[in-house]
């Protein structure tokens, strides 16, 4: 690391996704368009012991780092904020360059039935072994424990106040870019730059709900079903997913119910969560429902309703749940089943309406709707409108995208632009010095 200040002084204010991959690409950016080493330090800034935390956890601890669609405007439309201001950064930069830059540097990837795309360990370690090993080649210096607690801004340079006490630390800085995620201490420094920020909401959570039909289920899952929010209370808000649902200690999660609260964020949060919502756990009609009950019941008159589940998408212990719920005898039999009670069994298996009493985080998924206002900002660049040399990348931005390595894509897409970006203006000054 050079011992005096350097002529171009970067620092990235958070050391997650987003913060990362824009100090990597832009240090390789800088070495490709043959810059001196020496004329430049690039500095991450992280608060935590360890960065890349949400790296670490996102997909269960694999780790989703993109979603395999080739169409950006089909793309596009799994963001329900941000979907124009992503645009021209997802076209710079997409997911098949997201899976290009990986298996490039060694990180072999794996596409999934579902469109999610893994490393193929299935380990997030994989992802954070690779950022670290091409920080220490590109030399990007990462400073932990190191919470930035004020910026000030002296045209044309930014002086930071870490609560580190690094010897070598830059004292002013020509390009800045904030990463912060959600951190309310990223919202705190955008803020005193002058910037503000669009209404936050929690996205990408799950419905704590009480039913006794769900009572003591906790584990069973369902491939496709379907989630429809109802109720005046949201005064007219429409909203419905499909795909796998997962019953828990708390309520219903998985993607389908992900989905939705992702879509309704700001919404649900007005409605301080408590909303009657509708569950159709097979994704079939109620008449397709009804018909595959009765040409059930004709080929096992003579068996005990309880004896298996008369539809392959249903667990025993669903069903036996279901017919309880009814209050039906477990020893009644198919040929004594009524056409009323089928009607409505078939009725709490496409349409059970629930009752939400809250949300409940997803660990895994934690993303935040809202965040710095589009209008303040160039998204060709990522720059600030307000500062020169202020950038802005990842879920800082008022960008959220559903379940499955879209909010990822956000951060690799808008840290790249932001980089190349930076390069471009360090390279064009370090040529007219040498004119």
């Amino acid at each position: 690391m050079p011992t005096n200040p350097s002529p171009y002084q970067v620092a990235i204010i958070g050391a997650g996704a987003a913060g990362y991959f824009c100090a990597l690409n832009l240090a390789q950016k800088l070495k490709d368009n043959g810059v001196d080493p020496e004329l430049y330090q690039i500095s991450i800034f992280e608060k935590a012991a360890v960065g890349l935390r949400k790296v670490r956890i996102s997909g269960g601890g694999r780790c989703n780092v993109t979603h395999d669609e080739e169409d950006n405007l089909k793309f596009l439309k799994h963001y329900p904020r941000g979907q124009r201001q992503l645009r021209t950064p997802l076209y710079e930069f997409n997911a098949m360059d997201t899976r290009q830059w990986f298996e490039k540097r060694g990180v072999k990837l794996k596409i999934e039935k579902d469109g999610r795309i893994f490393p193929v360990t299935n380990s997030s370690q994989t992802v954070i072994d690779c950022f670290n090993k091409e920080a220490q080649r590109l030399g990007v210096t990462i400073y932990h424990k190191s919470k930035v607690e004020g910026i000030t801004y002296l045209p044309p340079h930014f002086q930071i106040n870490p609560t580190c006490n690094e010897e070598d630390l830059p004292k002013k800085f020509h390009y800045l870019c904030l990463a912060t995620g959600s951190d309310p201490q990223g919202h705190k420094l955008a803020q005193d730059l002058g910037h503000s920020f669009s209404e936050f909401a929690p996205s990408l959570f799950t419905f704590k709900c009480q039913h006794p039909l769900l009572r003591n289920l906790q584990g069973t899952s369902f491939k496709n079903a379907e989630v429809k929010i109802v109720g005046r209370e949201l005064k007219g808000l429409k909203l419905k997913e499909s795909g796998p649902l997962l019953i828990t200690h708390w309520g219903l999660s998985g993607p389908a119910i992900l989905k939705i609260s992702a879509w309704g964020a700001r919404e649900l949060k007005r409605a301080n969560y408590h909303f009657p919502f509708r569950v159709n756990f097979l994704g079939m009609s109620l008449d397709e429902t009804r018909e595959r009950l009765l040409s059930y019941k004709k080929m096992n008159l003579k068996k005990k309703i309880t004896t298996s589940a008369p539809l392959e998408d249903l667990t025993h212990k669903f069903w036996a749940s279901v017919i309880e719920f009814h209050k039906l005898s477990p020893d009644l039999q198919w040929a004594n089943l009524s056409q009323k009670e089928i009607n409505l069994i078939c009725e709490s298996l496409t349409s059970l309406e629930l009752q939400s009493t809250g949300p409940h985080r997803h660990k895994e998924e934690f993303v935040e709707c809202g965040g710095v206002s589009s209008q303040e900002i160039n998204f060709k660049t990522l720059q600030s409108k307000l500062i020169e040399g202020l950038y802005f990348a990842g879920e800082l931005l008022d960008i959220d995208g559903i379940t499955g390595g879209f909010n990822f894509q956000n951060a690799w897409s808008t840290s790249y632009n932001a980089a190349m970006d930076i390069a471009q203006k360090i390279t064009q000054n370090q040529k007219e010095l040498k004119i």
